[in-house]
């Protein structure tokens, strides 16, 4: 029988899904690396990396393992399934025409934001970003990333409490990307502040060097945040009227037509909801009703 941890979650399967984080955040790992980074027996290590390999989360090609396509379906279904998905995509398509510049939608998740919709300048690279700025300045689908290094993760810690932003950073720190991230409560509280009155985030080179970003956050139902709208693109070309009001006016219109859309759709299937409990209460009343009139009538019979 598995053993429980004082939170009461399965230590064995805490361990699998150890084995598959770390096998996620290398380029291929072989046994005796699951081994050491873990500090288990080599024959604990073989069957848990086993036993994901069978069910399709890890493949082995030789000695080494690697992500098996199974992630990728569960991922997918994740995302689909988020509140909104389908006009997110939508909003994602308008806000890039309005624009011409890089655009996506992050979610939050467990105090992190992870990018589920997007859509790409038609130019590869912008000059101006180089190293290591210059690989990374594009979000990638179902990559996760820092709040507060980027204006869409600022958006949503906007929309927390002080509690809840502390508690963000207890787990996940205030790591510097560039010279320009946001290293410091103070800081950030300030940011928040600023971002709360003006309703848009800014974020000026925080997570690439040379690229500028704007954020707002999305609400879906009863006023609860589901994730932000972002654009970015290089300082040069986002500068001037195009930061101060012709990019925050885009996210603005996208962003009202966005909630609009969703809180349509959540009344929809809230109608759809209360029309089928509704019909199948009244299928059981009458349904007791022909019952006991039935019983009745058999009675009077007999």
């Amino acid at each position: 029988m598995s053993s429980t941890d004082d939170e009461g979650g399965v230590e064995t399967t805490q361990l699998s899904l150890n084995i598959l984080e770390f096998v996620a955040a290398q380029d291929g790992v072989r046994l005796r690396e699951v081994k050491t980074a873990l500090g288990i027996a080599k024959s604990t290590a073989h069957k848990h990396l086993t036993t994901l390999r069978k069910s399709g989360f890890l493949v082995k090609r030789g000695k080494t393992y690697n992500m098996g396509m199974k992630c990728l379906n569960f991922g997918e279904r994740a995302r689909r399934r988020w509140p909104g998905y389908t006009h997110i995509e939508d909003a994602i398509s308008e806000l890039t025409d309005r624009t011409e510049e890089d655009c996506d939608f992050v979610a939050p998740d467990r105090g992190r934001a992870i990018t589920i919709a997007e859509s790409y300048h038609k130019w590869v690279k912008y000059k101006g970003t180089s190293g290591d700025s210059a690989r990374t300045y594009r979000a990638r689908m179902g990559s996760y990333y820092h709040m507060h290094a980027t204006a869409s993760g600022l958006a949503i810690l906007s929309t927390y409490s002080r509690s809840r932003v502390d508690r963000i950073i207890d787990e996940w720190g205030l790591p510097a990307r560039t010279e320009h991230t946001i290293t410091t409560r103070e800081e950030l509280y300030q940011t928040l502040e600023t971002i709360r009155q003006r309703g848009i985030a800014i974020n000026n080179q925080g997570y690439t060097q040379g690229m500028r970003s704007i954020g707002r956050p999305v609400y879906g139902d009863q006023e609860r945040v589901i994730g932000a709208l972002s654009v970015s693109g290089p300082t040069y070309r986002i500068d001037g009227a195009v930061l101060d009001e012709e990019i925050p006016d885009a996210l603005n219109h996208v962003g009202r037509k966005l909630e609009e859309a969703i809180t349509s759709q959540d009344w929809i299937d809230l109608s759809i909801s209360r029309f089928l409990q509704r019909l199948f209460q009244f299928w059981s009343e009458s349904s007791i009703l022909v019952g006991k009139f039935l019983l009745l009538q058999w009675r009077v019979l007999a």
